[in-house]
């Protein structure tokens, strides 16, 4: 392993996909590599780990004096938990040192039965502002992985303003959608990305009907000659980022006072792995950026049509945007790679046995010495052991990933050890050495949440002018994104945006004090990071189903913070939603698919990130889409959920509804569907029995 001298840098954290590349991120210099298996982790299209292949590449990893931590990074469902125990109890004991983990409630739930295991907070738990850095620390995680999506600024902010490790990608591909904020997957074809399935229907080629605007544009897309133009050239796949290089940001990346440099990769071979990680840890030790020659190198490896560094550099328009073109394959074809060979590195061995004592054994590792106790040491009858008897038992050492170095004995003469008891001896120092912990029992009881009296109706209306004169008769709570707040029109609540950085806080704090001042009772929040400041503001608060409530311990999580109600994740079926309790369920609308942090029609006319439009797929399917504040856009489903006709089905749950392109007069005719319970001709998606 090349050996990284400078232990004042951040760390060099490297996927593996296999063992081959595992060995490949070690052989090249990460100080830490992060893999999954086949249980529980986001990327269940790669190769992966079996458990007991995951064991090895542990005591593999430890064995070079690098870290391994392992991909828990999906929402679990409730007849899950037990097996994720069994399963972290197996990890625990092999000496794992952290869980990447992103659902809420299994992280409160590890930290119970497992307090002396690190977690960090997976991309896919969505921090991107400081307040949600501290949430996540106070949940019990050692690291945070933040967004993708913030820049220098942003990141040196969160990193001067806590103790907790953060932890950021530097290289590899990223998601248009902010990590756990994506149901695209899902909705379009039922393979989620928040379990680990995401069939990538963002690189897929989309049609942009870019035809609302809000009137502070000053025009339609469609009626703009200059705008067709712009139209006629631009990159059909509006959702298809390229791969991010930080390489060339180095100096600037230090700056921030990161913990943790994060290379994506778990689908990607041990070639990519390796190239990618050696010319990082060159460039990492020496504090310097990339060149033209080694981003040209990393390009070969593994592009989309170039780099990007437009999040961190706060530079994000359409340049942004890359696909893996022919070309960029027939590179990574003709780019040769060769795999340094893994060298075993070698333990010292000593060894005591002296008559009427406990054999004692001691192995060193880089410096890091361990000791262990056996038998009694006893006086031989006759055929004492010999040296060579005693070295021969120590050196059987093939089924580990050493080789023997110095082998050093003090010893009585005329003593006799039994060879069972010399090669369990060498075990257990071999385990020790290899950070492998007592195996850990855990008991566990599920508790379920019952369900409630009261039956909350809740609703989003996208603005003002869809809210109809009957909605205030039929909702207890009526949202509207913060910004557009009027009372006027019946709304008794704020929506709060998906994405707030900190830097977006004083602004959006004016913002809420106002609508709280014209009458807001309520606030909808969309992420952990908004929970602290709008409790202390005043409003009852509840949780958007951007906080993926997949089971009783993250609801019983998200209800410990003192919030009224939770919104369930609308991929869970019925009987998975009853089994969580008293929370509401979406039982109409067109439930966002996506929230990107890049207007997905930047760049048009004079946007002020208010524009709606719609994206067809191959199938003809339309999705409406809208800017919201802060620039961003979220993109609907196609079809909403629809259950007016199934009231049996839902009236346990507290109903809540999504207005997102809907007019006013078909929000009207909705509310009386449900209040009649009259079925549709249209087009619907129904929630699973």
């Amino acid at each position: 392993m090349m050996e990284n001298k400078n232990h004042n840098l951040p760390e060099l954290l490297a996927p593996a996909s296999d063992m081959d590349a595992l060995k490949s991120a070690i052989a090249n210099g990460a100080d830490a590599v992060y893999f999954g298996t086949d249980l529980f982790n986001a990327r269940m299209r790669a190769h992966n780990f079996s458990l007991d292949d995951a064991r090895t590449a542990i005591r593999l990893c430890h064995a070079h004096n690098v870290k391994a931590f392992v991909t828990l990074n999906i929402e679990i469902y409730d007849r899950e938990i037990p097996t994720v125990l069994e399963y972290v109890s197996a990890l625990y004991e092999a000496g794992v040192d952290a869980l990447i983990v992103a659902d809420f409630g299994i992280i409160a739930l590890l930290r119970e039965h497992f307090p002396d295991l690190e977690i960090h907070a997976s991309t896919q738990a969505s921090a991107h502002n400081l307040d949600g850095v501290i949430a996540l620390s106070a949940l019990g995680c050692k690291r945070v992985v933040v967004a993708r999506e913030l820049d220098k600024e942003g990141i040196k902010y969160i990193c001067d303003n806590t103790d907790t490790e953060i932890e950021m990608f530097v290289h590899g591909a990223h998601c248009m959608s902010m990590s756990g904020q994506c149901l695209m997957s899902y909705a379009m074809g039922g393979r989620s990305g928040n379990r680990g399935e995401c069939a990538q229907p963002c690189r897929l080629p989309y049609t942009m009907e870019c035809g609302v605007r809000n009137v502070e544009c000053g025009m339609r897309i469609s009626d703009s000659p200059r705008t067709r133009a712009i139209s006629e050239v631009r990159n059909e796949y509006p959702l298809s980022l390229k791969d991010m290089s930080l390489a060339q940001k180095i100096p600037q990346i230090l700056d921030t006072g990161v913990d943790s440099l994060k290379i994506e990769g778990r689908m990607k071979s041990a070639e990519y792995v390796g190239g990618v990680v050696s010319i990082w840890r060159g460039l990492l030790d020496a504090r310097r950026g990339a060149g033209k020659a080694q981003m040209q190198r990393l390009e070969r490896l593994f592009s989309r049509q170039g780099f990007t560094s437009g999040y961190f550099d706060r530079q994000i328009s359409d340049e942004m945007l890359g696909i893996r073109s022919e070309s960029d394959k027939s590179a990574t074809r003709e780019q040769g790679v060769t795999l340094d060979e893994l060298k075993k590195p070698q333990i010292d061995i000593f060894a005591r046995f002296m008559i009427g004592e406990r054999a004692m054994l001691t192995i060193t590792l880089n410096g890091k010495s361990v000791s262990v106790y056996g038998d009694i040491v006893e006086r031989a009858i006759n055929a004492p052991m010999t040296d060579a008897d005693i070295i021969k038992s120590l050196s059987k050492l093939g089924a580990t990933p050493f080789s023997v170095g110095k082998i050093e004995l003090e010893r009585d003469d005329n003593i006799i050890i039994r060879v069972s008891s010399l090669n369990a001896l060498r075990r257990e120092a071999i385990d020790a050495i290899l950070g492998a912990r007592a195996p850990k029992r855990v008991d566990y009881v599920s508790k379920k949440r019952p369900m409630g009296s009261q039956k909350l109706r809740t609703a989003v209306f996208s603005d003002n002018s869809q809210i109809p004169k009957n909605a205030t008769e039929f909702f207890d709570r009526i949202y509207i994104p913060a910004h557009l707040y009027d009372s006027e029109h019946g709304a008794n609540g704020v929506y709060l945006p998906p994405i707030i950085l900190d830097r977006d806080w004083s602004e959006l704090a004016l913002i809420l004090e106002g609508a709280r001042e014209r009458g807001a009772k309520y606030a909808l929040i969309t992420n952990l990071g908004q929970l602290k400041i709008v409790k202390e503001m005043g409003f009852i608060v509840a949780c958007d189903f951007r906080f993926n409530a997949f089971n009783h311990h993250t609801v019983e999580y998200l209800y410990s913070l003192g919030v009224e109600n939770v919104i369930l994740s609308p991929e869970l079926s019925l009987p998975q939603a009853r089994d969580l309790g008293d929370c509401s369920l979406i039982v109409y609308g067109k439930f966002p698919v996506m929230t990107t942090f890049k207007c997905i029609c930047g760049g048009y006319g004079n946007c002020t990130g208010q524009c709606k439009g719609y994206l067809t797929d191959r199938t003809g399917a339309k999705m409406f889409y809208e800017g919201i504040y802060g620039h961003h856009t979220v993109i609907y489903n196609s079809v909403p959920i629809y259950m007016a006709d199934k009231g049996e089905a839902i009236n346990s749950f507290s109903w809540h509804f999504i207005f997102s392109d809907e007019p006013q007069q078909e929000c009207e005719s909705i509310i009386e569907a449900y209040k009649r319970g009259t079925p549709t001709t249209q087009k619907i998606r129904r929630i699973a029995k």
